[in-house]
């Protein structure tokens, strides 16, 4: 009988899975972005962190980044994360450049670690939209891409993001969160000319930038421009061509 329990323990060795631990972030994305499985597929909020074991879908173009510096841009795909190889993401030899003196050169700083910016909050409860069936494209857009998006969902049935009773502000932990919202006003023109450009502003409000558009970038800091990628950056009267793939830094 003794011998008889080897096999049994080995079998069972082989048939365990590593946990699943978070990986990377959700960026920022022009439409859902579901985590398949279970009863229900769940839509990911922006800003929450991706985990190893999650197989996702992106039903428009999203941007992943990975809390080893890189990223990954979706568009349509369905992938497990844990299975995207290095090689197929961008960001870590993506070339890193910054706006001086109204010239793109190259920026030797490294990029600040991301993992603290990506929440554990990872799911938009389906509570929060006035649809008893959970959020359609259209709810998804309009809660994460205008101002109290899911405020104004739904009227007296739609609930309030985040928690109800909060310390006082000089009480709560300082961190900061990637979130979609808007950019602000003023600032630089940006004209998208082909694909998606991310953008990222110095609060961590994100968004992305669809081709045929031009966007007031307000409070942007960041633009990432994905390969294949294209746009026309416009300060002044100076017009500046970016073309991905590039992680550009605009002060």
């Amino acid at each position: 009988m003794r011998a008889a329990l080897v096999p049994l323990v080995v079998l069972s060795a082989a048939c365990s899975r590593p946990p699943s631990v978070p990986v990377c972030g959700l960026h920022s994305a022009t439409a859902p972005v579901v985590v398949l499985g279970g009863k229900d597929d769940q839509v990911l909020a922006i800003g929450a962190k991706v985990m190893s074991g999650d197989k996702i879908k992106a039903k428009g173009v999203a941007l992943l980044e990975c809390f080893t510096g890189s990223l990954k841009v979706l568009d349509g795909d369905t992938v497990l994360v844990g299975e995207l190889q290095e090689a197929t993401l961008e960001g870590i030899t993506m070339p890193r450049k910054v706006l001086k003196q109204g010239a793109l050169v190259a920026n030797a700083a490294l990029a600040p670690s991301v993992i603290v910016r990506y929440s554990d909050n990872r799911f938009t409860p389906a509570s929060s939209f006035a649809n008893d069936k959970g959020p359609t494209t259209a709810d998804y857009m309009k809660a994460f891409f205008t101002p109290n998006g899911l405020a104004n969902l739904g009227g007296d049935t739609a609930r309030p993001e985040g928690p109800v009773n909060l310390p006082p502000p000089t009480q709560r932990p300082k961190f900061s969160r990637v979130h979609g919202g808007e950019l602000g006003e003023g600032g630089p023109l940006l004209k998208v000319t082909d694909e998606v450009i991310f953008a990222e502003s110095d609060d961590l409000a994100t968004a992305a930038l669809v081709h045929g558009n031009t966007y007031d970038l307000g409070r942007t800091l960041r633009l990432i421009v994905p390969r294949g990628a294209e746009g026309k950056l416009q300060l002044g009267s100076q017009t500046i061509d970016l073309e991905g793939p590039m992680d550009l830094r605009l002060r």
